[in-house]
């Protein structure tokens, strides 16, 4: 043990990453080289029976919460009789496979009794469709006319939806003064006291609430700290780069609290030069935080970037796609009213755009009505004289229909012929034979996307092997057209099922549906989790504290989820999710703090006995037991000169800030580039380099210092330090040949002990 002991005791001479710490914390503290504790090992089953003690009166009201809840949602929808405003039966086949599931772990007569509704809507559903015979007699006039009705109303709420947008953005101003004019002070003080300044831009970073700014201003901080970084250099950073952060953090806030803005608009409301705005959101763009939704005149409407964007505007893009369409499709005077209607539909994408987020639920019944009233409009344009009710041949016009609504279909088949008769634009005619073959490929893959949108629409989320199953179309030509239409935003991922994934297509709720399918998710994740509680609490052991907090967390989701959940606009039973709330918040912060005193309670190994440890299995272990996020790996960074465009791509993108490009040229190595590396180059680039071979007599030895970076030049160092090996600088560079940086990860446990506690 005598080299276990140098290893667990080595002192580093700086302070060691975050990240890096608890990467150290999990290998010492697994294999027993290291105790990282606030009690001695012999006090922990004392510890775990206290927090026992303290959670029972908690526990006992928390995992009684959700039948009391259930029964009152059940009253409700037995009152309201909600089950028959659903129309979805996706919803429905969802909710009751979630609730099956849910009563296959424990008895519920609430969860049972609500099953047999949903069940029991679901039959009464398929019979009616399966009855029902649908006239291919449609009033076209009568039916566009109904068109202006359903967009005024979405336009009405549209309406609402920007008055609440707008109520929130004046909320939010006096807020933004205050940031503003605190930005411009800690401006005015850099010049002469950066450190000072330094401190408040973290006070403006801590308020904006921006994650890349705060943890900038640490790096910095932490930088100098150790000497890394000299007075001259934290002064720049702070003066440009920082404050530039804080500008960031700024921007995000007005477009969080304030909605959609032009360059002009955030650059009047910060008071800061709209070039300095502009610049700032080139990186937020490249970040992935902010992206253009819109034109404001000629100007660029910018806005922060959403997580997921609202099936109702994905579903408004599909019916303004479609409507577009049939405008080219139509003769007369209903061509003139459709012109009319896409031109609302396509300024109502652009506004809903604009919002981002919103209450989907207030538009659900308007937009499912258009969407019907349009897909009637398709049908009575391309299946006037289609007679034949097979169900086959019903499904293939249906396809075809679904395929020639998205209108590039129809673009084929008119344009197509013209390439065989005629010729392009450079005297060449498409073979006759080549054309035939083009076509029937064409054709097939559209009336099989067609085919698939219309089974999953109308009978909900599926997935491959359903659809495969289906419509005899082989499995690996079904994934290729749903990535294809996941791309084109035709459909969505709708979650899991045994294991493969649903795609569905957007589609816009109404409360009923939203109600039923939220409340039959969470009784899947409640059952689950109340199991896994009085599993643990029965016999509570160190190895399982993570996993009794993880338990209270979904509680905790749980209820915060329920008391969104409406019928007919009441919340249901707000009493008992106002009295459980105090209750899991203190049973969650008796366990996390408990679990920040109980030590590893693994045996003491050596350093040789984890050559053969699996990484990954050791994180799992280590996050159950200790809680702490992981690092995603150690390696080392290689850089290659001759394929590096000296845009510092690698330098902004890095999260950790561990590599930079130094004002350094390695001159020598401008003659070790070969011909075949200056070809890959940009033009100037390499004009660059053989200009410098051709004028030198004499192969340089030195490297030349420069006194301030040198836009396009430098030398890249990475801190392995810092570096967390996450590949974002090897992904973003865009050098030739798959760029200029190479990871090679390295997961030896002995040698990621070595370096991390080594001392040079």
């Amino acid at each position: 043990m005598e080299g276990d002991e140098r290893v667990s005791h080595a002192t580093p001479e700086k302070v060691i990453a975050p990240k890096r710490q608890r990467m150290l914390d999990m290998v010492l503290a697994l294999s027993g080289l290291k105790e990282e504790s606030t009690i001695p090992l012999s006090k922990v089953k004392d510890e775990l029976e206290n927090l026992k003690k303290e959670l029972a009166p908690l526990t006992d009201a928390i995992i009684a919460f959700p039948d009391s809840y259930f029964e009152k949602f059940l009253e409700s929808v037995k009152k309201s009789n909600i089950a028959a405003e659903i129309n979805d039966r996706g919803v429905l086949k969802e909710s009751i496979s979630n609730l099956e599931q849910a009563l296959s772990t424990a008895d519920s007569v609430s969860l049972k009794a609500l099953n047999k509704i949903l069940t029991d809507a679901l039959n009464r559903m398929t019979e009616v469709e399966e009855h029902h015979d649908v006239s291919a007699d449609i009033d076209l006039a009568s039916t566009i006319s109904t068109l202006s009705d359903f967009i005024s109303e979405i336009e009405l709420i549209t309406d609402e939806f920007e008055k609440a947008a707008e109520t929130e953005a004046d909320s939010a101003r006096s807020e933004l003064v205050t940031l503003a004019e605190s930005l411009k002070e800690t401006q005015e003080k850099i010049e002469k006291d950066p450190d000072a300044a330094l401190d408040e831009l973290q006070k403006l970073g801590s308020q904006t609430r921006y994650g890349p700014g705060l943890r900038s201003i640490a790096q910095v901080k932490r930088g100098k700290r150790e000497g890394r970084i000299d007075d001259a250099q934290f002064n720049r950073l702070v003066k440009e780069n920082l404050l530039t952060e804080i500008n960031r953090g700024v921007i995000l806030f007005i477009l969080s609290k304030m909605g959609s803005k032009t360059v002009v608009q955030i650059g009047e409301l910060m008071q800061t030069p709209p070039q300095t705005i502009q610049n700032a959101l080139v990186t937020m763009i490249q970040r992935g935080e902010v992206e253009m939704v819109g034109l404001d005149g000629d100007a660029p409407v910018f806005s922060r970037v959403l997580t997921e964007t609202p099936n109702a505007t994905l579903l408004m893009k599909r019916i303004v796609q479609q409507v577009r369409g049939m405008v080219k499709s139509l003769e007369g005077e209903t061509t003139e009213t459709m012109k009319e209607a896409l031109g609302r539909l396509q300024t109502l994408l652009e506004r809903l755009k604009i919002l981002g987020a919103y209450n989907e639920a207030l538009l659900s019944d308007s937009i499912n009505k258009l969407r019907e009233a349009v897909d009637s409009v398709t049908e009575s344009v391309l299946t006037a004289q289609t007679t034949d009710d097979a169900d086959n041949l019903k499904l293939l016009i249906s396809a075809g229909l679904e395929a020639f609504a998205r209108f590039r279909l129809k673009i084929t088949l008119e344009k197509g012929p013209s390439l065989v008769s005629g010729t392009n634009v450079y005297g060449e005619k498409l073979d006759p034979e080549v054309y035939k073959n083009m076509m029937d490929t064409y054709l097939d893959n559209e009336l099989e996307r067609g085919t698939i949108l219309i089974l999953i629409r109308e009978l909900g989320a599926l997935t491959v092997h359903d659809l495969a199953e289906r419509t005899n179309i082989p499995s690996d030509r079904i994934l290729r057209h749903l990535l294809r239409m996941k791309r084109d935003e035709l459909l969505i991922i709708a979650g899991e099922n045994h294991g493969y994934i649903l795609y569905d297509v957007p589609r816009t709720l109404s409360e009923a549906e939203i109600s039923i399918q939220t409340t039959s998710d969470l009784a899947l994740h409640l059952s689950a989790a109340r199991e896994e509680l009085q599993r643990i609490l029965s016999d509570l052991k160190a190895s399982d504290i993570g996993k009794l907090a993880n338990s209270l967390e979904v509680f905790s989701k749980a209820r915060d989820k329920l008391t969104s959940v409406r019928v007919q606009g009441t919340v249901i039973d707000e009493t008992t999710l106002n009295d459980v709330e105090d209750k899991i918040r203190s049973a969650v912060l008796l366990t996390y703090r408990t679990r920040a005193k109980i030590p590893s309670t693994r045996p003491k190994v050596t350093i040789e006995d984890l050559l053969d440890i699996d990484v990954p299995s050791v994180l799992d272990e280590y996050r159950s037991q200790m809680g702490y996020a992981p690092l995603l790996g150690f390696g080392t960074i290689e850089w290659e000169q001759s394929k590096c465009l000296g845009c510092k791509s690698c330098e902004i993108t890095c999260p950790e800030h561990a590599i930079e490009l130094k004002p350094r040229i390695e001159i020598p190595k401008f003659f070790e580039i070969s011909d075949d590396a200056l070809s890959q180059l940009p033009s100037n680039r390499s004009l660059f380099y053989r200009t410098v071979q051709n004028l030198a007599k004499i192969k340089p030895s030195n490297e030349l210092i420069l006194e301030k970076e040198a836009p396009g030049f430098g030398t890249v160092e990475v801190d392995l330090w810092l570096c967390v090996a996450c590949r974002t600088c090897v992904r973003r560079c865009p050098g030739p040949e798959g760029g200029a940086l190479e990871l090679e990860l390295k997961w030896s446990l002995p040698e990621v002990v070595k370096h991390i506690t080594s001392t040079s």
